[in-house]
């Protein structure tokens, strides 16, 4: 490498020289991330009371994350979309509708 910063090869080498690598310099350079948060609405219809409530919540939730929204545990529940059963790990779409029927057992 030469005194100016080229290589013998005839590349130029990239590196910061000493004098660009001030902390003002640095911190310019730094990377940042801007966190958005996408937002689906969803209607669900609580079965037993015949409630009606339209719900909004991040992109790719799942159902268990809106049962637990709505304080409903999710053991105790069967969530129905489109006439078909749900599993509580499958993702919500936007503007689905999904029905709630609330289990009860005893002796």
């Amino acid at each position: 490498m030469n005194p100016r910063g080229a290589s013998t090869s005839g590349f130029r080498d990239h590196r910061l020289s000493p004098g660009l690598a001030t902390p003002a310099f640095k911190s310019l350079i730094k990377p940042f991330f801007i966190w958005v948060s996408i937002q689906v609405d969803i209607t669900v219809k609580l079965s037993r009371t015949n409630e009606v409530k339209k719900i909004e919540i991040e992109k790719d939730s799942n159902v268990e994350q809106i049962l637990r929204k709505i304080n409903l545990k999710p053991d105790t529940i069967i969530v129905i979309s489109n006439d078909r059963p749900v599993p509580i790990d499958d993702k919500i779409t936007d503007k689905q509708e999904l029905t709630i029927i609330q289990v009860s057992s005893g002796g």
